[in-house]
């Protein structure tokens, strides 16, 4: 009797499972179901495959054990960081993989302020990183995502994390450990001559960009080298309100021509409510008074900055305004920062702004990661989840329009459904980005549920299922895609959602990526469907 298909890959994952569990030890590998469907669903809401077993290396020398064991017994390999996927970055598109949950390699290698760089496996955080520099005086350009509670450097690396600071995750990174779907583990950047001290990318060829924004397609990531800089040490905060959107969105881009401010972000109504609304506790205002002490970068702007949230009144005054801009000025010296800041202020004025409480920009910069049900769940506990759109900044307007213009079109579909929606804008490096979301109430998938809060569980733990509220968000979302890829926009985040091939200027671009994923992993075992590599 013929052995069928499903009897050989059976056979092929369980030989690789005794593998894994002798590599790791057997702790560290689980197949129980509810870890398994945990580990395979993001805020996408779409289902793909459950993964067949998660396996949690500790050190470069299991991972590449671990890619060898898969590579023969051809078992699909998944790296996932901290599950802030709404792009189904690690979602397993193949029946039979197993997850590598890198979260156990956590380690803060290096910090050597002599040299200027820091050294950092996968599995740490943004906020880990925040917190071990903080004391030092010195940061990395980029300091992370707003959800860099959870969020780790691996999965920032492989979505080009953008959010606090100055540009993107690759702005300041040095160079990469990789560990090749064979198993063989490659430095690249300056770690490719010096992996102990890197100290420049551009020695020969540099391949550190192929893993930047791979979505987990070439191999899986198991150290980063950055540099580092002097944190500045002076720091002034401009906010200011608007009425109209069109005036907003072209100050906010004259903003970043001005080129003074490390970070210029945009707010409307939906978010002027959740940071009214936000009622600290005694010990949150004790962590956030730690938190300003800590990040303020004199005594004096210590000073100022407790009398300005004091006067705030936990930012009722934003919901007098539609829309708002935040911007941070870093300098040498306080002096500076204040040129920058009243040069910044002239601009929002120019269009029409109005000085606001500078409240906000205090609180981001003192404590600039938020809880993960913050992000991801709605003021009501609804679901949701962000689309990202960047074009140039001359585009900016006509994409913001026909942004509103979709949802115009849809709302009374929405309204039936009890679908809302909202919008963030950012600006850097001469872009300007969009970030619609989507909210609806519904059950909670397993994911959303594991990062509520303990009183958020109690509240909305236990929603009920409305299928087809959460289908037409689905729909929605995706059609929005379709209705604003005529701006041809760059997406953060691509994952198996985005259609890199369809955004390639021509063939010869994907027939590399092809080429280059067909030479380093010929069976595509590694996170397949990425990038859309099948």
């Amino acid at each position: 009797m013929k052995t069928s298909a499903v009897e050989i890959a059976g056979s092929q994952l369980a030989a690789f499972l005794e593998e894994a569990r002798r590599i790791v030890g057997p702790e560290r590998v689980a197949t129980d179901e509810a870890t398994c469907r945990l580990m395979s669903v993001d805020f996408s809401e779409i289902a793909l495959e459950r993964a067949a077993a998660v396996v949690r290396p500790v050190a470069t020398a299991e991972v590449s054990a671990l890619a060898q064991a898969a590579s023969r017994h051809q078992v699909p390999l998944i790296p996932r960081g901290g599950g802030m996927s709404y792009t189904l970055g690690y979602a397993p598109a193949r029946p039979g993989s197993v997850m590598l949950d890198m979260r156990g390699m956590n380690k803060i290698l290096s910090i050597d302020l002599d040299n200027l760089t820091l050294t950092v496996e996968p599995g740490v955080t943004w906020a880990e990183i925040h917190a071990a520099l903080l004391p030092t005086g010195y940061r990395v350009g980029f300091m992370g995502t707003m959800s860099g509670i959870q969020a780790t450097v691996g999965g920032g690396l492989g979505n080009n994390a953008t959010g606090h600071g100055r540009g993107d995750i690759g702005d300041d990174l040095l160079g990469l450990e990789v560990v090749l779907p064979d198993g063989r583990i490659l430095q690249t950047g300056g770690r490719a001559t010096s992996p102990a001290l890197p100290v420049n990318r551009g020695y020969g060829p540099d391949f550190t960009g192929v893993f930047i924004h791979d979505a987990g397609a070439f191999g899986i990531k198991t150290k980063a080298t950055f540099r580092l800089q002097r944190r500045p040490q002076g720091t002034a905060f401009v906010c200011f309100g608007f009425r109209d959107l069109t005036a907003m969105v072209d100050a906010l881009c004259a903003a970043e021509r001005l080129g003074v401010a490390a970070t210029n972000m945009a707010f409307s109504d939906y978010h002027h409510r959740v940071f009214s609304e936000q009622k600290p506790t005694a010990a949150e205002k004790q962590a956030m008074l730690r938190a300003i002490v800590a990040s303020a970068p004199n005594k004096l702007a210590v000073v100022r900055q407790l009398a300005t949230l004091a006067l705030s009144r936990n930012m009722s005054f934003l919901k007098k305004w539609p829309y708002s801009t935040f911007s941070m000025v870093d300098a040498f010296d306080q002096a500076s920062a204040n040129r920058g800041a009243r040069a910044l202020a002239a601009e929002m004025r120019r269009f029409g702004g109005t000085p606001l409480n500078r409240s906000l920009g205090i609180v981001m910069r003192a404590e600039p990661f938020m809880p993960i049900d913050k992000l991801i769940v709605g003021r009501e506990g609804e679901c949701s989840f962000p689309s990202n759109f960047v074009v140039p900044l001359t585009k900016g307007q006509e994409l913001v329009a026909a942004c509103d213009d979709f949802f115009a079109r849809n709302q009374s579909a929405m309204a039936a459904h009890g679908v809302t929606w909202t919008k963030i804008f950012l600006v850097a490096k001469g872009q300007f980005g969009l970030e619609p979301i989507i909210y609806w109430q519904d059950r909670m998938n397993p994911l959303r549920y594991s990062v509520l809060s303990d009183g958020n569980r109690d509240k909305w733990g236990k929603r009920p299922d409305r299928a087809e509220a959460r289908a037409f968000a689905v729909d929605l979302r995706r059609r929005l895609a379709e209705a604003l890829e005529p701006f041809h926009p760059f997406h953060f985040q691509t994952g198996k959602y985005y259609s890199y091939r369809d955004a390639l200027a021509s063939a010869a671009e994907w027939e590399l990526v092809e080429g280059f994923k067909s030479l380093i992993d010929p069976p595509r075992l590694i996170n397949p469907g990425a990038l859309g590599l099948t």
